[in-house]
């Protein structure tokens, strides 16, 4: 069990979801001037709170939690099922963590060599489940038995069937992308050429450092 950090040390525990929190006050209108006051710091940090470099104490975000922490907790989790594939009896998942990467991959339909609609047929979803801890939810198109035709639904993860997999770190997370690419997306040869790059831009964009990234910091 975690113990809980006490003394000094409670009020240097870091906020891991601090670029959301800041981007989540700009986004209710909030300026980076506004939110250096409320939590009593240098509009600089602010600027390196919303640029995803530091993260801030629990205790000085508290201004912000007490008004927006709510709104970062109610979509903090989704809901995924999985079908069995002789009974059809559902799964239900819930799957806490902030989304970092939703990535679907289509098959182009066509007719007489023309292109008509692309159909997202496979899904991957990374949700970020706090302390450099990753779960990845691999998607297949649900498809009615008769016709063999794509499910329809206004809820997006009403019509995927979800294969929730275990928690991980972002070293085999990556390593777990990398190997998806070359092991199942063989016949979506674009995508398996960029997914390397978009998970790893989603993890450096959500504030983890990356070895073998070269980074080149701004002076400000």
């Amino acid at each position: 069990m975690e113990t809980k950090p006490k003394g000094k040390n409670a009020k240097k525990k870091l906020f891991k979801q601090t670029r959301q929190l800041i981007n989540l006050a700009q986004n209710h209108g909030w300026t980076q001037v506004e939110i250096a006051q409320k939590c009593r710091v240098p509009q600089s940090t602010v600027s390196s709170w919303k640029r995803g470099t530091k993260e801030a104490a629990e205790s000085t975000l508290k201004p912000l939690l007490e008004i927006f922490g709510h709104k970062l907790r109610r979509n903090s989790f989704r809901v995924y099922w999985a079908l069995d594939p002789e009974t059809l009896q559902p799964t239900f998942h819930k799957v806490e963590g902030k989304v970092i990467l939703s990535q679907s991959f289509s098959d182009p339909r066509r007719q007489h060599y023309k292109l008509i609609k692309k159909i997202p047929v496979h899904k991957l979803v990374i949700h970020d489940q706090g302390k450099g801890k990753f779960r990845v939810i691999q998607q297949s198109r649900l498809k009615f038995r008769n016709s063999n035709e794509e499910l329809e639904c206004s809820q997006e993860d009403a019509i995927w069937n979800s294969n929730v997999g275990d928690q991980i770190d972002a070293v085999e997370l990556i390593d777990f992308v990398d190997a998806y690419c070359k092991e199942q997306l063989e016949k979506f040869p674009s995508d398996a050429n960029t997914l390397p790059y978009l998970i790893r831009k989603a993890l450096l964009n959500h504030g983890y450092h990356l070895d073998g990234v070269v980074e080149y910091p701004a002076v400000w």
